[in-house]
């Protein structure tokens, strides 16, 4: 029976090294990546800022072609889905304090 308990003793021993190895490998290369990713060069940043202007300069020229009853419907519904939303809260809390 001692010989039993040995064996499994090892087994045991050997599964914690492995899991211990395993855990150790993933957590060297999470560090690595974020490492990797937090470094970012000058030329990205202005690749990054490049690309966001077009972006900025496109959007403005979509609004100004768009029609100003067009965008003011869309601004009135965003308005009355807020005014919906604050009223429906309203009603919750009036349900919680009652």
């Amino acid at each position: 029976m001692k010989k039993v308990w040995e064996v499994i003793k090892k087994i045991f021993i050997w599964l914690g090294a492995v899991f211990a190895a395993i855990f150790a490998v993933l957590f060297v290369k999470e560090r690595q990546v974020v490492s990797t990713s937090s470094t970012t060069t000058k030329e990205d940043i202005d690749e990054i800022n490049a690309k966001a202007a077009a972006k900025r300069e496109e959007a403005i020229a979509r609004i100004e072609r768009a029609d100003a009853r067009q965008l003011a419907e869309s601004y009135g519904s965003v308005c009355d889905a807020i005014s919906d939303g604050k009223e429906r809260f309203r009603r919750r809390c009036q349900r919680a304090d009652n």
